[in-house]
């Protein structure tokens, strides 16, 4: 959730405008509809060690922690790494090598309350809001984790976020796992993708033609079911983590720790609003399959061909 002026150089509106207060029960409706139609993986996802690739703190909270959660529960190890170093993240008042230190600090204190222990999260350091110049050498480190954990899985950010350091984080764990021939499991985690989905295609460039704003939507629904982990009673505990990001979320006071509950009284958890927050209220944690939705993407200096951006066939 950084770098919110470079975010909105790519997917325009700001979550504050009323343009968005209206679509965000929009979006969340289709969302439901296209919940319904998911496929629950709950029960493997807590089994399989993990590598979760976020690219900046706090990611790792807003897309991965019911998953995280079920893991640890299972006594299944995750290792979360944080790509960029987090100097660029807004709204923050504090010199930038201070910033760092702050951000790794909080985000060792959410990772914490996720049930990862703190050598379990690693830092690599990369230049936050410059990954899109960086994606070979990203991939080139995640490749090393690769070869040394040898997870059964591994999270990444969706192809189609719209922010260029996650696209880019996802470009980079694409090209690792065809360097090293990694035959385990990648899926795709959701942050920013809930600030434009489901009208993702030719977002920023599109008009809001009665095609765009109906007919996109149900190619959305239809062209691929999304994989689920159930997220009730662990919202809470997920909102809480999130709270420690506080240079990214604000100050809050997180409310009681009530185990196993997902009530959290009014002044509880961070103050996250618009799209990401509606996603902090449903009932699962959405994952797609590693590419299922390249059609989508946005355009990057690393792709190219002239049906990337075009309607899947079918």
């Amino acid at each position: 959730m950084d770098v919110a002026k470079a975010v909105r150089q790519v997917i325009p509106g700001d979550p504050e405008t009323a343009r968005d207060r209206v679509m965000v029960p929009a979006r969340s409706l289709w969302r439901r509809a296209w919940t319904r139609r998911g496929i629950d993986i709950t029960s493997s996802m807590a089994t399989k060690s993990c590598l979760v690739v976020a690219p900046h703190p706090d990611d790792e909270t807003l897309g991965c922690a019911v998953a995280i959660l079920r893991k640890r529960a299972a006594g299944t190890p995750v290792t979360v790494v944080i790509v960029s170093d987090g100097s660029r993240g807004e709204p923050a008042t504090l010199p930038p090598a201070e910033l760092i230190e702050v951000r790794k600090a909080e985000t060792r204190r959410a990772c914490a309350l996720l049930d990862v222990d703190e050598s379990d999260v690693l830092f690599l350091g990369f230049p936050d809001a410059e990954l899109t110049d960086r994606v070979e050498a990203v991939a080139a480190r995640l490749g090393e984790l690769i070869g040394t954990l040898a997870p059964q899985q591994i999270l990444a950010p969706t192809s189609c976020e719209g922010h260029p350091d996650h696209d880019a984080t996802n470009e980079a764990v694409r090209r690792a796992v065809a360097t090293t021939g990694y035959r385990g499991q990648v899926l795709e985690y959701t942050v920013w993708f809930w600030t434009h989905w489901p009208w993702t295609l030719g977002y920023g460039t599109a008009g809001w033609s009665a095609q765009r704003l109906f007919v996109q939507p149900v190619h959305r629904l239809r062209e691929h079911r999304p994989l689920l982990v159930d997220a009730r009673g662990l919202r809470a505990r997920q909102r809480r983590a999130l709270a420690e990001h506080a240079t990214q979320v604000g100050e809050g006071d997180a409310g009681p720790d009530v185990a196993g509950s997902d009530v959290a009284g009014p002044e509880a958890a961070a103050p996250v609003t618009g799209s990401l927050l509606a996603t902090l209220e449903s009932p699962y944690e959405v994952y797609v399959d590693a590419g299922a939705l390249r059609h989508l993407d946005f355009e990057r200096p690393w792709r190219s061909g002239p049906d990337r951006r075009g309607e899947p066939s079918g």
